[in-house]
C-alpha cells in the first residue's frame, strides 16, 4: 500500500513524499497512488500547503469506500533552503545532520478520515549534507522505539542516500525475522 515520489515542482523546487494507504495489497496502494498524483499535480499548480492537503482530503472522502491514507511530504526550496514537512497520519521522519539525527514530528489522523483536517507543518532551514529520511509505519513498528532508530541512523557512516535507505530497510527487516509485517517504505 506505499507510494513514494520525488519530483521538481518548480524551479529550485522539490517534492518528495511517501503515502501510505490504509491496509496492503493492491487495494491499499492504488488509494495511496491517487493521493500521491492528486498532491503531486496540486504543487506543480503552486498552490499552498494547506489548500493542496484540504482539497485532496475532500476529494478522496467524495469516494463512497473508506479511503484513507496517511501522507507525509517534504517540499524542499534549494532557493532559500526552507524546507516544509506536511504530515497526516505519517509516522515521524529524521534529518541527519552529520552525526545527529533530528526529529520531524507528526500528529493527526491519515488523510480520508475526517471532512475537514489541518496537516501537520514543520518549516525547517536545511543545511549542506542535510539527509532528509521519509519512511512509512512498516519501518518505525519495526523498530523497539524512536531512540532505538534515532541510534541506528546515528550509526550510519554512508552519505550516499541509497545505502542509507538499503541499511534501515534491511535492518527493519532483519528486526521481524526477515518477514516484514506491513508495507514498508524509506
Amino acid at each position: 500500500g506505499d507510494t513514494h515520489s520525488l519530483i521538481k515542482i518548480a524551479d529550485g523546487k522539490y517534492l518528495m513524499a511517501v503515502c501510505d494507504g490504509m491496509g496492503s495489497g493492491g487495494y491499499a496502494r492504488k488509494k495511496s497512488s491517487l493521493a500521491i498524483s492528486l498532491i503531486e499535480n496540486f504543487y506543480k499548480a503552486g498552490f499552498d500547503n494547506e489548500t493542496i492537503l484540504s482539497s485532496v482530503n475532500k476529494l478522496l472522502s467524495l469516494n463512497n469506500e473508506e479511503s484513507f491514507s496517511s501522507v507525509d511530504v517534504c517540499v524542499l526550496d534549494l532557493n532559500t533552503a526552507i524546507c516544509d514537512f506536511i504530515k497526516l497520519g505519517a509516522t515521524y521522519g529524521f534529518v541527519k545532520r552529520g552525526s545527529e539525527t533530528i526529529v520531524i514530528e507528526s500528529s493527526g489522523l491519515p488523510m480520508g478520515v475526517l471532512d475537514e483536517m489541518r496537516p501537520h507543518i514543520t518549516k525547517s532551514i536545511v543545511q549542506s549534507n542535510d539527509i532528509i529520511i521519509l519512511i512509512s509505519d512498516g519501518i518505525t513498528d519495526s523498530f523497539e522505539d524512536r531512540e532505538e532508530m534515532i541510534n541506528f541512523i546515528n550509526n550510519i557512516d554512508s552519505v550516499n542516500p541509497q545505502t542509507i535507505a538499503d541499511d534501515i530497510l534491511l535492518h527493519a527487516t532483519k528486526l521481524n525475522d526477515n518477514v516484514p509485517k506491513d508495507d514498508m517504505s524509506v
